[in-house]
């Protein structure tokens, strides 16, 4: 028997959930542009009514690592997902997440992302888009 659904046929499950999604480019052996990123404000905090920065930087810290770190302008008590995605212009490449730092302080969360070629190695790319999708949680109740 087929069930119909009415109404609001989607669920939020968890109180105070955060969803954030974005884009940048990798730039082979130095740290990714902010003008690379797409769908969340970068930068540093602009003046009279911008918005503020959501990444305030994404910094190559070794072949294949980049540490992105989150603005301070929100701080949410914690990362509930986090993953990342490399185009797949390189038969079976990938990226992979981890390293959650500064989760319920006042210095925004950071995360590491590492890119690497099918059989694991860490790499450096030029001009790979990497999607990143998190999810935060923005309150402790209902946990």
């Amino acid at each position: 028997m087929d069930r119909i659904l009415k109404g609001n046929t989607s669920q939020n499950y968890g109180l105070g959930r955060v969803y954030m999604e974005f884009l940048f480019q990798t730039n082979n052996t130095s740290s990714p542009t902010l003008a690379s990123i797409v769908g969340v404000t970068s930068g540093t905090a602009g003046a009279g009514q911008a918005p503020p920065p959501v990444v305030t930087s994404i910094t190559r810290t070794g072949v294949g690592v980049l540490v992105v770190q989150l603005s301070n302008a929100d701080t949410f008590n914690k990362l509930i997902y986090c993953s990342a995605e490399l185009d797949d212009a390189g038969a079976g490449d990938y990226a992979t997440t981890g390293n959650v730092t500064n989760e319920a302080s006042s210095t925004g969360i950071a995360f590491t992302i590492r890119t690497r070629v099918a059989a694991g190695t860490l790499t450096d790319f030029t001009v790979r888009t990497v999607r990143v999708c998190v999810v935060f949680r923005n309150t402790s109740a209902g946990q």
